[in-house]
């Protein structure tokens, strides 16, 4: 880069040349079709064109052509013109860093599309719509509709359009400060990019991974493929993306204190920013040289580019901005929820009709019964002869359901066998009870409980507890329940993996690749508690799946799950459910844990016929802590009776207390 400055100014005046007889020709052909005698709609589209073959050179005239287009398009009411010239705005507004304009802009492009049901486009919204989330730190948001981008694009095949969101989700990462992420993504993703020979996906990537290795400090790395990007960049003469890079390269140069090169850069990207007004790339450059003169001592510098800084970030930042695209969205929200309401209740305006014909048919099919009944009648002493039959018939029936009963009853005896018994508690804790009540006689809920006995583990002598609730019940839930437990052994006490979310994390890829969801529709899953007691310490160290962990110690509180469901369809590409252990410190002596599943809280009963509730269900808790573990579980069937009435059990119950 020791020529830098004269390279740049070199290409750009080589560069402009190939454009001369390459874009400019077409941007030329564009202009004189304008001029001819073409239908309004017709010319929608020429200045949509024009838009698109100047937004990456010439951000201001690709604009003007967009807001044009419009124009012209909703006077004649041209649907697909309207679409396209918004999100064009939409991604103009947001290179010059009007972000609330940009998301405006954006819905409205894809309200119209979404009536047009073109799924293609609705794709791209979502994607432009998380790009502008992400410049706002709305990260949540910006995952959302990357998410929905991506599983629209992976539906319609769309190989260039997944590449495309990838790479946004890779800059994703970059915004969040989470480089590893970033850099793992680009990498992986640059082989698809190349494959399709998309040269801007393949410089966006390789300049995301140049800015992972310049925040990992890995310079000589990140140098490596500026130089890759800038020339492709050069070679495009992409003025969008181009101050990026420099800032990119000058950041290389300030960090290895070359501070008269890194400010000669930073310069060049700050006026080719300015020409086309691309806020976001002028604040990142100010706020750069304000570090740079503040680590040279000069600090009179330093103050003037940090309030130009701030200058451009209230610009882009300010809360009149972000309240807008918040109302925006959320007016986007209202209007979607109308539409699915009304298609629901014409849903249900057909299935009454339906229910009618039905009714007809029904009475039509009741009047030939009793007709055919007649004729039967006459054939009385035929029936008689086929009676011995039927009674044969049904003992076999009777037998085959004897049969299927007896082999329930011995799973039940093989799941009883294999759980821990509510004594085995008694071994590793002062008092315990366990509530456990199968909605059928196989239960998907199950309990385990295992003490550390490794002594060159730093866990040692503690004590590992778990409550889980498989998806379904009876002997389907009872399989899933056998699968959770072995997998629990052989992740636990095989494999000794003894920290609550790194254990939570494992039996999630375990879930998935026992139940190969890689090549099937496969559903199932779990929730989860997990928590390890160290009885020594006094302290509990706990994560969960779905399954909260309530402790009494002094007070009663709910420690809250992830909301991750194990074994849920989850790409590890684009985000792997990542848990949290949370940590406990008890301080009374008479501490107690209870955890549970979802059947005693989601039990329909009472005297209007609802849920339990978990608002209930913790009044409970503190109701009762005080007394006796025995009379704990007494005091708990007792309730559950009481709510439940004469309705049938509505699912698996679990309820362990243990006091610490």
């Amino acid at each position: 880069m020791k020529y830098l400055y004269l390279y740049f100014i070199l290409s750009i005046y080589s560069v402009s040349i190939q454009i001369g007889w390459g874009q400019t020709k077409k941007i030329d052909s564009l202009q004189k079709a304008l001029t001819q005698d073409v239908s309004d709609s017709t010319k929608v589209d020429i200045l949509n064109q024009l838009s698109f073959a100047l937004r990456n050179n010439n951000i201001k005239q690709a604009l003007q052509y967009a807001i044009n287009a419009n124009t012209l398009a909703q006077k004649i009411h041209y649907k697909n013109g309207m679409a396209e010239s918004y999100g064009y705005m939409g991604l103009l507004y947001y290179r010059e860093g009007d972000h609330d304009i940009s998301v405006e802009a954006h819905l409205k492009s894809l309200r119209l599309y979404e009536e047009l049901g073109n799924k293609r486009f609705i794709a791209f919204r979502y994607n432009d719509l998380g790009n502008v989330y992400v410049e706002q730190e709305f990260y949540d948001k910006a995952r959302a509709y990357f998410n929905l981008s991506l599983s629209l694009k992976e539906d319609m095949k769309d190989e260039d359009g997944i590449v495309t969101t990838m790479k946004n989700i890779a800059n994703l990462y970059i915004h969040q400060r989470n480089y590893s992420k970033a850099l793992e993504i680009s990498l992986r993703t640059l082989p698809r990019a190349e494959k399709l020979k998309n040269e801007r996906n393949i410089a966006d990537l390789l300049g995301f991974i140049a800015e992972s290795y310049l925040h990992k400090d890995s310079l000589d790395k990140a140098m490596l493929y500026y130089d890759k990007v800038y020339a492709i960049r050069i070679k495009q003469n992409d003025q969008y993306t181009l101050p990026r890079v420099l800032n990119g390269i000058a950041r290389v140069h300030h960090k290895r204190k070359e501070y008269d090169k890194a400010l000669k850069i930073y310069e060049e990207a700050i006026s080719i920013a300015k020409k086309n007004n691309i806020k976001v790339a002028i604040r990142r450059a100010y706020e750069y040289m304000s570090e740079l003169y503040e680590q040279k001592n000069d600090y009179v510098n330093a103050f003037k580019y940090e309030k130009l800084a701030n200058t451009y970030r209230d610009s882009l930042y300010n809360q009149k901005s972000n309240d807008r695209i918040a109302v925006l969205q959320s007016i986007f929200d209202d209007e979607k929820e109308q539409v699915e309401r009304i298609k629901q209740q014409e849903l249900k305006d057909t299935q009454i009709r339906r229910r009618e014909d039905i009714i007809v048919a029904s009475s039509i099919v009741a009047i030939l019964l009793a007709v055919l009944t007649l004729l039967l009648w006459k054939n009385n002493q035929e029936k008689a002869k086929n009676n011995q039959l039927l009674m044969e018939q049904k003992q076999e029936i009777e037998n085959q359901n004897r049969n299927t009963k007896a082999s329930i009853l011995y799973a039940q005896r093989i799941q009883q066998a294999i759980l821990p018994q509510e004594k085995d508690f008694l071994d590793y804790f002062k008092d315990s009870f366990l509530l456990y009540k199968p909605k059928d006689i196989v239960s998907g809920d199950f309990h385990w409980v295992y003490a550390i006995n490794n002594p060159k583990s730093m866990y040692y002598g503690q004590v590992i507890v778990a409550v889980a609730d498989c998806t379904g019940h009876g002997v389907p839930g009872g399989f899933m329940s056998m699968i959770g437990n072995d997998l629990l052994d052989k992740i636990v006490i095989e494999r000794e993996i003894y920290e609550p979310a790194s254990i939570l994390e494992v039996l999630n890829i375990a879930l998935n690749d026992v139940l190969n969801k890689e090549k099937t529709s496969n559903m199932d899953g779990m929730e989860i508690a997990i928590c390890r007691v160290s009885l020594q310490e006094r302290k509990l160290s706990y994560a969960g799946s779905m399954i909260s962990l309530f402790v009494w110690d002094e007070d009663l509180k709910e420690y809250k799950a992830d909301k991750y469901y194990l074994g849920g369809k989850h790409r590890d590409w684009i985000e792997v459910p990542e848990f949290q252990t949370q940590e406990i410190q008890l301080k009374s002596p008479k501490a107690m844990i209870y955890m549970a599943t979802d059947g005693f809280q989601d039990q329909l009963g009472g005297e209007k016929y609802r849920k339990f509730s978990s608002k209930r269900f913790k009044a409970l808790l503190e109701q009762i802590h005080t007394t006796e573990l025995s009379e704990q579980k007494k005091l708990l069937e007792q309730h559950f009776e009481t709510w439940q009435l004469r309705y049938p059990q509505t699912d698996d119950v679990l309820v362990l207390g243990l006091k610490i």
